[in-house]
């Protein structure tokens, strides 16, 4: 009997012992659990808290501010992280790129990310506009895309497209109206191909003003280096890389000279009439208006030849017109900047010509008329049928002065390259 229940105290100590064990084990488990279960969380708020100062930083960088930062962040609870962020710039150019690399801390945990960003040129668009509309003394006139057109390229409107018939869009297309406005209401009379994406209500896209682009240009054609006309000006671009210039203020006829070292030629108040085949990179601008009268050509031609470095900007404060005595058929080799008004045809209404091709893009305040259409046939009128391609090299690298682009609340634009976390 004694053994019996001796027997029985033991397993009972034994069990007992056990069920302690087990609490203890469970315990400990629960603790480490836990405790592994803090360290997660704090590690996620110390990663969340690195993004936020990369985010502010993004926007600082934005504003033009390269420095590095640091601060503190206050999460709901009331508990508080850190973050400092550096900013880079790892490559240099006509459009630099930044790293950027953020640590958060929190609670003793570490994380950190980092993003690479390269600033794109206000030449990014192969078709950019602010209005669809032409500007008459009585009102406003739509301009329409017509069948036949064709766009090669990045497309934006700070308007409303207008459309008739079939043109035809190889590339994104964004416009800040939310609808399109069809000449016949719609399919099928009015059916685009929109090849690429199609984006409407989209953001307004800022353009460069005179001070981004005329100021600097005119400044650096008066430096040595650049070539500065005062007066009326002929151009005309001679493939061994020189030019000649008529210009009667210089008692200049069809004067040679090498293309400007700085790649800066201004002509201060008086028109520009502009032709011939370049061999080279050459940003020519004025305060007053510039006339296509001939084929503007690349010695070098990109589109088959890629390591083409010939580039030409075209960039008026008034308008940039192809002339009326220009060809039949014209092809364009320049991206071409209105900066307070249009791209168009002079005369646009005398003449049924053919095919106006560009290669390069077109950056204008307010679209200018290349022709007119008989709107019952579709057929042209007058005016060229549109050929216009984006020069790809663009997508990485632009003109001469030409600044960096900028959206609608004059913030500078940037592309992202990399995103890493550590």
């Amino acid at each position: 009997m004694k053994r019996q229940k001796g027997f029985a105290l033991l397993f009972t100590m034994l069990v007992t012992s056990l069920i302690i064990f087990i609490i203890g084990a469970i315990f400990l488990i629960s603790s480490n659990d836990l405790s592994a279960a803090y360290s997660t969380c704090n590690a996620i708020r110390a990663h969340q808290i690195a993004e936020a100062g990369l985010a502010k930083k993004f926007m600082d960088l934005r504003e033009g501010n390269t420095g590095s930062t640091s601060g503190t962040f206050t999460l709901a609870s009331g508990l508080s992280g850190t973050y400092s962020v550096t900013a880079s710039q790892i490559q240099g150019g006509i459009f630099p790129i930044y790293r950027l690399y953020s640590t958060g801390i929190y609670k003793g945990m570490s994380k950190s990310v980092s993003l690479t960003l390269r600033q794109i040129s206000c030449a990014r668009f192969g078709y950019l506009s602010n209005n669809e509309d032409l500007l008459y003394w009585w009102g406003l006139r739509p301009i329409w895309f017509i069948t036949g057109d064709v766009l090669n390229g990045p497309f934006h409107s700070n308007d409303q497209l207008n459309i008739s018939g079939d043109p035809t869009f190889n590339g994104p297309v964004s416009s800040t109206d939310p609808e399109i406005n069809y000449y016949h209401g719609g399919p099928p009379e009015d059916d685009p191909d929109f090849m690429g994406s199609l984006t409407l209500g989209a953001p307004s896209i800022s353009l460069p003003t005179s001070m981004d682009l005329i100021t600097p240009l005119k400044t650096a054609a008066q430096q040595t280096g650049g070539l500065y006309l005062t007066g009326n000006s002929i151009v005309t671009l001679l493939s061994d890389g020189t030019i000649n210039v008529t210009n009667f203020n210089n008692s200049w006829v069809n004067y040679n000279v090498p293309l400007p070292t700085n790649n800066a030629l201004f002509v201060n108040d008086g028109y520009v009439d502009i032709s011939g085949v370049l061999n080279g990179q050459l940003t020519v601008g004025t305060n007053n208006n510039i006339y296509v009268v001939n084929n503007i050509l690349y010695a070098n031609d990109p589109e088959t030849n890629p390591a083409s470095t010939d580039m030409l900007a075209l960039v008026s404060q008034n308008n940039v017109y192809v002339d009326s005595s220009a060809p039949f058929n014209i092809e364009i080799d320049a991206y071409i900047v209105a900066l307070n008004s249009s791209f168009a045809v002079a005369d646009y209404t005398f003449g049924l010509k053919g095919t106006l091709t560009i290669l390069g893009g077109i950056t204008q305040k307010r679209r200018g008329p290349i022709g007119t259409f008989n709107a019952t046939t579709g057929d042209r009128i007058s005016g060229y049928t549109k050929d216009y391609n984006y020069d790809e090299r663009l997508a990485f690298a632009a003109p001469v002065y030409f600044p960096p682009s900028r959206d609608s609340n004059g913030r500078i634009v940037y592309l992202k390259v990399l995103w890493e976390e550590y």
